[in-house]
């Protein structure tokens, strides 16, 4: 079930995801510190991205390289649509090289290509945006997963962090409020990453937190009673599977027994399954159901 962005009372925080394997890590990690995110495909268009009316963007890692002919990026328009709705823009890996090189800067393949932990060192600098937090240091341990690297900043940016090989490791421009981060904030193997997030979205971003998902499913449960009615009765299909389990019990929470699931057993269950599908329905759901029975090679089940 899709989170709808009205159904929350937090400011969203949208990543666009480029194929990294910790896009999904992001989205928990924002929604850890009850601030509402969502994930979309990095190449959706700027229509798309202009709907849902984000505070902030955040332009996920990925396996690509910025040199590649179909790489993919984010749409045309969507810098200058940033600046113009007062968005900010966070690059991470992948997503700070986009940046540097669609606002007119150049990355090229690194000479020491970083990849595991590495230390980094941050500028001395008062005030930083990404690292004015008083509880992150001046140096610290990161995890790189990059080949290529920045060799020429767009106009207006500047280095605010480097490796201790002497790549780059961090980039701003607070005029335009784009940002950007050659690490990965999100995983464990980044200590002060999350101090990090916590300090970008809510002091750099003034990002309101108040999102909890008790929220969002209480008004799921509304927009379900308003669809449905006072009188309808609705049929649900189980499979036993996640999705139409969770489906299931939120319809059941809205309209209790003008539900009507049914579970069909088509034979190419595992073993025992029936039974202990069946089970968590009746003992732990109390969802109301039926069995179905189907016919495979004349054979009932």
């Amino acid at each position: 079930m899709a989170l709808d962005p009205k159904a929350v009372k937090s400011d969203l925080v949208l990543i666009l995801d480029f194929g990294s394997q910790y896009t999904h890590l992001i989205t928990r990690r924002i929604r850890s510190l009850s601030v509402f995110s969502l994930c979309i495909s990095g190449t959706s268009t700027l229509s798309a991205i202009a709907e849902l009316n984000p505070r902030v963007v955040i332009l996920s890692g990925g396996p690509h390289s910025v040199h590649t002919v179909d790489s993919p990026s984010f749409p045309s328009g969507f810098p200058e649509w940033a600046q113009e709705n007062d968005v900010v823009v966070l690059g991470i890996c992948y997503g700070l090289q986009l940046i540097v090189q669609r606002l007119g800067g150049e990355v090229q393949v690194g000479e020491k290509q970083e990849y595991g932990r590495m230390e980094i060192h941050v500028d001395s600098a008062p005030a930083r945006g990404l690292f004015g937090s008083k509880r992150v240091g001046d140096k610290q341990v990161v995890w790189m997963s990059h080949g290529d690297e920045v060799a020429r900043l767009p106009d207006g940016f500047e280095v605010v962090a480097r490796s201790q090989q002497g790549a780059v490791a961090a980039i701003e421009n607070r005029a335009k409020r784009f940002y950007g981060l050659q690490y990965h904030p999100e995983v464990t193997h980044s200590p002060e990453g999350m101090e990090t997030l916590r300090y970008f979205l809510f002091e750099v971003c003034g990002v309101t937190a108040g999102w909890n998902m008790e929220n969002v499913l209480d008004e799921e449960i509304k927009v379900i009673k308003d669809t449905v009615g006072l009188e309808d009765h609705v049929i649900c299909a189980l499979s036993g599977g996640v999705d139409s389990t969770v489906a299931a019990t939120l319809v059941h929470k809205a309209i209790g027994d003008r539900l009507h699931c049914v579970f069909v057993d088509n034979g190419l269950l595992r073993y025992k399954e029936r039974e202990r599908v069946v089970e968590t329905f009746e003992r732990d759901l109390h969802l109301p159901f039926q069995n179905a029975e189907v016919t495979v090679n004349g054979l009932k089940h």
